[in-house]
C-alpha cells in the first residue's frame, strides 16, 4: 500500500523554533502591561537619581562623597556603597536594577582597546586626554573647559558659556540648570 500524501499541501506553515525576545513580549498579549512595568521601573530610577543629584552628600559618607546604591523600589532603604565623588559623572542602572557611579578605575581616562584615541571635539590625536564628566568622551588639553562652579572637566558640546555681567563664566550640563 503506497503512502499517502500530506492533506495540508505547500500552504502548511513551517514548524520552525521562534525565539521570544524582549521585543516580541511588549508586543504581545501582556505588552502593556509589560511595558507599563518597565516604564515604572525607569521612572523610579530617574527619579531616585534626580534626588540623589539634588541631595548632594548622604550622611553616611564624607563631605563631598556619597553612596548612590539605593533601592529603586519606593520605601527602599539606602544601602552602603564605596564613597565618590558627588555632582559629576554619569549614573548607571547596574544589574539588579540600581543606580551606581562609576568605579574609581573608570574614572581614569585610559580609553579600552579599540576605542578611538582621538579628542572627540577636534579630532586630533592627543597624548594626554581626560573624560567628559557629563558624556564620558575623551578630549585633550585644548578642547576641554573647566566648569568655574564645580571645578569639573567638560567637553564643549557638555559646557556652556554664559556671557552675564561678570564676565565669561564657563559652567557644565549639571551646573547651568541652577544658575539663573
Amino acid at each position: 500500500m503506497p503512502k499517502r500524501s500530506c492533506p495540508f499541501g505547500d500552504a502548511a506553515p513551517l514548524q520552525l523554533k521562534t525565539r521570544v525576545g524582549l521585543r516580541e513580549l511588549s508586543r504581545g498579549v501582556r505588552g502593556e502591561e509589560y511595558r507599563q512595568e518597565v516604564f515604572e521601573r525607569t521612572r523610579r530610577l530617574l527619579f531616585r537619581g534626580a534626588q540623589a543629584f539634588m541631595e548632594g552628600a548622604w550622611p553616611a559618607g564624607a563631605p563631598g562623597t556619597c553612596a548612590v546604591s539605593r533601592s529603586p523600589e519606593p520605601g527602599g532603604e539606602a544601602r552602603d556603597a564605596h564613597p565618590v565623588r558627588c555632582w559629576t559623572g554619569q549614573l548607571l542602572i547596574g544589574h539588579d536594577g540600581k543606580l551606581l557611579r562609576r568605579s574609581a578605575a573608570m574614572e581614569k581616562a585610559v580609553p579600552p582597546v579599540g576605542v578611538s584615541k582621538a579628542c572627540s571635539s577636534c579630532v586630533r590625536t592627543a597624548d594626554v586626554k581626560e573624560a567628559c564628566t557629563q558624556c564620558d568622551r575623551f578630549v585633550c588639553q585644548n578642547c576641554s573647559r573647566l566648569c568655574s562652579s564645580c571645578n569639573s572637566v567638560t567637553c564643549s558640546l557638555c559646557a556652556v558659556i554664559d556671557y552675564g555681567d561678570v564676565g565669561e563664566q564657563v559652567l557644565c550640563n549639571g551646573c547651568s540648570i541652577f544658575q539663573v
